[in-house]
């Protein structure tokens, strides 16, 4: 392959909006400004989103794609992407300040987001006690960029008489200049660089073996006396952790004609939601016909319900199970134990 045909070849690694990009970096705030005036506004947001993106583009491959602007390229070392500032008065320039100013705020605050959602897996306290010496609105702010879930677990962790104030500024935002996103910006690399020092991430190991083990295509009996060879008691804590509602999907026959009738339609159907077919049918085939059809009708009628309300029926059915298990009205398997004749 010559220099010509790998530079071409180069030049195909790039998206349309991509090469777009590239040539408009290298034209500067003025000329980029003119050409932009010229493009819709779908265009306009798909094309600065890629000039944001864009890093680590040497001149090399920057030739391939805009040859006619070798000279201005040249005194580069590489293209490391849009600035806010390049963004900020290129925008400007074509649109005016007010449409620049929300086009950017979705660029960034979409960034943001993006960042903070790395926040979400650590403990609500350690959020709630990092973000206490900040000021009120920077919490405010903090709170809403967090996906709800989190940020509903990490208010309950902060005093209650400042709940109403901390909600009421979230309701009041709207935007944020680009000062403030910069700010909480540099509060979330403070939280992820002190969570990543100062705490170890929790983990349940009795029940990840238990969700591994229950997910186990092998002999999961041999795994469990293998398992006691080496201490008896961490198969208790696993077995206590394997009451898992996916295991209704290898039960006996007589197990499940009686606990499917010891559960509520509705709450079948909840739990279903969204399962894999092969326990659904499971299930249904423990049912009377007319059952089946009540619950498949139920199920159709409840459409998307919150993940949160599924997890609570699975385990308020398994609960069910697990009591007539120890009152002998069933005998649930948790896994195949071997036999000998």
């Amino acid at each position: 392959m010559n220099k010509t045909q790998a530079k071409m070849a180069e030049a195909k690694a790039f998206s349309s909006v991509e090469k777009t990009a590239l040539v408009l970096l290298g034209m500067g705030e003025d000329a980029a400004a003119q050409v932009l005036q010229h493009f819709s506004r779908d265009e306009v947001q798909r094309v600065t989103r890629a000039m944001a993106n864009l890093s680590g583009i040497k001149s090399e491959k920057a030739k391939g794609v805009i040859q006619r602007f070798f000279d201005d390229f040249r005194a580069h070392s590489g293209i490391r992407g849009a600035s806010k500032e390049y963004l900020s008065n290129t925008l400007r320039k074509a649109l005016g300040n007010d449409l620049a100013k929300g086009l950017l705020n979705n660029i960034y605050g979409d960034e943001l987001r993006n960042n903070i959602q790395r926040l979400q897996w650590v403990d609500p306290e350690v959020l709630a006690k990092f973000i206490a010496q900040e000021h009120p609105q920077m919490q405010a702010i903090f709170l809403a960029y967090l996906p709800p879930e989190s940020s509903s677990r990490v208010l309950s962790k902060m005093p209650p008489d400042y709940h109403d104030e901390l909600v009421y500024r979230i309701a009041r935002l709207q935007e944020i200049d680009h000062e403030v996103a910069r700010d909480l910006q540099e509060l979330i690399e403070r939280c992820i660089d002190h969570v990543s020092v100062s705490h170890s991430a929790p983990i349940d190991g009795a029940k990840q073996a238990a969700d591994i083990i229950n997910r186990f295509d092998g002999d999961r009996g041999q795994l469990m006396e293998m398992l006691k060879l080496h201490d008896e008691s961490v198969v208790s804590d696993i077995e206590e952790n394997m009451f898992d509602f996916m295991v209704l999907g290898r039960q006996r026959d007589n197990t499940m004609d009686v606990l499917v009738q010891a559960v509520a339609v509705e709450l079948w159907a909840m739990a279903l939601k969204g399962s894999e077919i092969q326990l659904q049918q499971a299930i249904k085939r423990a049912m009377p016909q007319r059952m089946v059809k009540n619950l498949e009708d139920e199920m159709a009628l409840k459409g998307a319900v919150p993940l949160s309300r599924v997890e609570k029926a699975r385990q308020d059915i398994m609960q069910i199970a697990r009591e007539m298990a120890e009152n002998g009205d069933i005998e649930l398997l948790l896994y195949q134990e071997q036999t000998v004749e």
